[in-house]
C-alpha cells in the first residue's frame, strides 16, 4: 500500500509539473522582441519569436536597426547572451 501511495503522488507530481513548460521569450510584449531585434538582428532566439508571433518586425515602419542585418555574425556563444 505504500509503494501505491508513493507512486501515485509521483504521477500526480509529475501530470502537475510537466505541461507548465514555458518558452523563455513567451511573457515578452511584442515590441521588446522587435526592440531587441534592431539590436541584435541576427540573434536565433529573437529571429525564432519574431516568426513563431509573425511579427515582421524588420518590415515596420519604426523599426530602426543599429546594423544591417547582413553586416554581423554572431557565434553561437553570443548568440546565447550568457
Amino acid at each position: 500500500m505504500k509503494n501505491f501511495s508513493n507512486n501515485l503522488i509521483l504521477l500526480l507530481t509529475i501530470s502537475i509539473i510537466g505541461p507548465s513548460h514555458a518558452g523563455i521569450y513567451d511573457d515578452w510584449p511584442d515590441e521588446s522582441i522587435c526592440t531587441w531585434l534592431e539590436l541584435k538582428p541576427k540573434h536565433e532566439g529573437y529571429l525564432a519569436e519574431n516568426k513563431k508571433r509573425d511579427l515582421n518586425c524588420f518590415e515596420r515602419d519604426d523599426f530602426n536597426a543599429r546594423i544591417e542585418p547582413d553586416e554581423v555574425e554572431y557565434s553561437a556563444s553570443e548568440s546565447n547572451g550568457y
